[in-house]
């Protein structure tokens, strides 16, 4: 207020009077579109400079939604939706914890139903997001192998200076350390709109049903979800391998953008069906996510995404938040596919094994890890969303064959789980050494589904040992044949029939 109005005395005629000019020029269509431009270019470095200090407060007071979606809406200034809709996003995000219900442009985010503003959010959103993620592809190669990239791989593994090579290893962080570029930002208004607008989320899942009804085979724009898909696989790839608190807060960002779409019924209706557009998920880190061919479902990549942080994000400093985040993504995924009955051909083996071995991370390095707190409840719903898994698995899993998968992870993990009974109590004592803070709502429940699953575990496991089983691929043919035998004797189900929270 000092450097821009000479002081408080002299803020409401400079701050009200920027406001008003800012208003009048975005909303003026037959002002030039250059003009237009600069005032939007400059009314978002002025909302970034301020940030949350005061003179954000006359931003709220005049109501700049209109002359936003003038902008956006407008023949002559369409070009320029990326800062409208960014505008937008900064603003809504003004002291949004604690003044929520005072920030007109999140009330007007929820109501509005004007459909061109949104079709048109989303074609600036697609467009920046297949920038982000050429951006990431053009560092390293990561294309689908192909029978003549494998080919050719195997001959030139061959030659006598490739024959004692070490094995792949991951590309150097470093080659990361500048991604994503800038036009990630649009992830922002993205969020904001399928977290608060009703109408929003299904103009979203439109866009994919009208990708189908363009026979998508001759088409060449990826629809919307399936570039942000693509998109947050980069994200959660790369997150904390380059140390950056930016990129680990647009994988944050990208978990929450898919908890927002998993809460919505009408996106993965939409995603849940087949489609012959490339998902181009990241194949930049080892090991990589198993090779598919469309058509397939976009729910799988989602739920590589998923994977793809469970894996790749286990460090000292772990992102306790972020993985509940993710964790409850599954969650709500499984919980639509039962109760839609919805049989999704997957590699569903790939993400049992990915929260087991976040359960065996958090069990072994527990007082070396620096967290923020959450590790409780983060051990809590990673347990029921497998005994979620294990008590529904016939009305989830596509066959009997991925049941007894399954059922052969769990068993084989029996130890981690046997740990989990330890975690759980070192974390509810309040006088250990680990001393994690708690996250409101921890769930009662859990001990329970805990029991459900080593007592399954340990069922099978004794089975296994009568079978004198000493293979993987025995243990799995003999898991099979009891279950077919007797049926899978599981625990009660904990989980009830509304959704979850």
């Amino acid at each position: 207020m000092e450097v821009f109005a000479g002081g408080v005395a002299e803020s409401d005629r400079v701050f009200n009077g920027l406001t008003s000019a800012i208003d009048e020029v975005l909303s003026n269509t037959s002002a030039p579109a250059s003009l237009r431009h600069e005032v939007l270019q400059m009314a978002v470095i002025f909302v970034c400079g301020i940030s949350q200090l005061s003179p954000g407060a006359y931003f709220l007071r005049h109501d700049l939604f209109p002359c936003i979606v003038t902008t956006i809406t407008s023949s002559g200034t369409e070009q320029y939706t990326f800062e409208a809709a960014l505008l937008l996003a900064l603003l809504a995000n003004f002291h949004k914890s604690d003044a929520a219900k005072l920030n007109p442009y999140l009330r007007c985010i929820r109501e509005t139903t004007n459909e061109d503003l949104m079709h048109k959010t989303c074609w600036a959103a697609n467009f920046a997001a297949a920038a982000v993620v050429k951006a990431y592809q053009s560092i390293a190669d990561d294309s689908p192998p192909t029978l003549t990239a494998s080919l050719g791989s195997f001959l030139s593994a061959l030659r006598p200076d490739r024959a004692f090579a070490s094995t792949p290893v991951d590309p150097p962080r470093e080659l990361f350390k500048s991604q994503p570029i800038e036009a990630c930002v649009i992830l922002l208004p993205l969020f904001e709109f399928l977290h608060g607008s009703k109408v929003f989320r299904q103009v979203f899942a439109d866009t994919l049903t009208a990708g189908a009804e363009q026979k998508t085979t001759t088409s060449t724009i990826t629809p919307l979800p399936l570039t942000m898909l693509s998109l947050f696989s980069y994200l959660v790839s790369h997150a904390s391998s380059s140390s950056s608190a930016r990129a680990i807060a647009y994988a944050n960002l990208s978990l929450n953008t898919l908890l927002a779409m998993s809460e919505s019924d009408d996106i993965l209706a939409a995603l849940a069906k087949d489609t012959h557009h490339e998902i181009r998920m990241c194949r930049q880190r080892l090991p990589p996510l198993p090779p598919f061919q469309p058509p397939r479902s976009p729910l799988c990549a989602l739920l590589d995404c998923c994977i793809l942080w469970l894996r790749h994000n286990l460090h000292k400093k772990l992102e306790v938040h972020c993985y509940l985040t993710c964790i409850r993504v599954i969650y709500r995924v499984l919980w639509y596919l039962q109760k839609e009955h919805v049989r999704l051909v997957y590699h569903w083996q790939e993400l049992w094994r990915a929260m087991i071995l976040l359960l065996d991370f958090l069990a072994n390095k527990l007082d070396s890890l620096t967290t923020s707190g959450g590790v409780e409840q983060l051990v809590q719903e990673a347990l029921l969303a497998i005994d979620f898994a294990l008590c529904r698995c016939e009305q989830l899993l596509p066959s009997p064959q991925a049941v007894h998968e399954l059922v052969y992870e769990v068993v084989r993990s029996a130890e981690v789980f046997r740990k989990q009974r330890t975690l759980l109590e070192k974390l509810s004592n309040p006088h250990s050494t680990a001393s994690q803070k708690r996250l409101s709502g921890t769930t009662p429940r859990a001990p329970q589904a805990l029991s459900n699953i080593i007592a399954l575990a340990e069922l099978y496991k004794v089975k296994l040992r009568e079978a004198g089983v000493r293979s993987a691929n025995q243990g799995l043919r003999a898991v099979a044949k009891e279950i077919e035998k007797d049926g899978l004797s599981y625990g009660a189900d904990l989980h009830g029939t509304d959704d979850p929270p």
